[in-house]
């Protein structure tokens, strides 16, 4: 008898139990359901955040091309100015040169020196506008390639931030603590939006600013340097005309 009276003791004691654990596991669905859907809300604006984010990084680089396209064009112009000077430059003084070997009048020997100058200095001065093409080309390359750098960063970690809802589960135990997964996700989802307002957006903003800055110096630089050229071919050819009298 004693026996059986333990019997239902126990299992009375088991019933009751489980009739008593049965409510925490009801309540602990809500839970899992309210998880995820939040999840899936933050996986959105995560999304939502890198696809605005991605829009930017293309209206910054587009900002980027059109300046360095419209830097080299005019670098390019002035330097295509500066070459065609130095071709067809003395041209005219090569000219008055050969009419006067052909009408016989002059000594023939120091006509065609006076030519073999001009023949060097035109090499000269090719090598000059080479020299100015080349320090315009280091500046203008310089200038856009730490914000290239930064743009590639800034696109690897918009790319990341999609993937951000995913990766919280990596470091987040979503069963035994889903408030504090919660917590992570919206103190994951402010401090990213932080950091591109607040950070990234102002220096790329910079970047852009100085790319414009930069722009019309580097120009100015290099027709400053094109500008001796021309003065140092007309100089010249100033002095080859001035020479030929001395020649007859």
């Amino acid at each position: 008898m004693a026996t059986n009276l333990s019997f239902l003791l126990i299992a009375a004691f088991v019933l009751a139990a489980g009739v008593s654990a049965a409510p925490s596991q009801t309540a602990a669905k809500p839970r899992t359901a309210e998880l995820r859907e939040a999840i899936e809300e933050y996986r959105v604006r995560f999304n939502e955040l890198h696809q605005e984010k991605d829009q930017f990084l293309q209206f910054a680089r587009t900002g980027l091309w059109a300046s360095v396209r419209y830097m080299n064009e005019d670098i390019l112009e002035n330097l295509g100015e500066v070459r065609n000077t130095i071709e067809y430059g003395f041209d005219d003084v090569r000219l008055e040169i050969s009419l006067q070997i052909v009408e016989g009048t002059h000594n023939e020997q120091c006509l065609l020196d006076l030519v073999y100058e001009i023949v060097d200095e035109k090499v000269r001065l090719g090598d000059e506008l080479s020299r100015c093409s080349s320090t315009a080309t280091d500046a203008k390359d310089s200038l856009p390639e730490s914000f290239y750098e930064f743009l590639n960063l800034l696109q690897r970690i918009s790319t990341s931030i999609a993937e951000t809802t995913l990766y919280t589960f990596i470091n987040q135990n979503s069963v035994s603590d889903p408030e504090r997964h919660l917590e992570y996700l919206r103190e994951a989802y402010e401090e990213t939006e932080r950091s591109w307002l607040e950070e990234a957006l102002p220096l790329m903003q910079f970047e852009l600013d100085a790319m414009e800055y930069n722009r019309p110096l580097i120009v100015a630089d290099n027709a400053e340097c094109l500008a001796v050229i021309i003065e140092q071919q007309q100089s010249f050819e100033d002095n080859i005309r001035a020479r030929i009298p001395s020649c007859e």
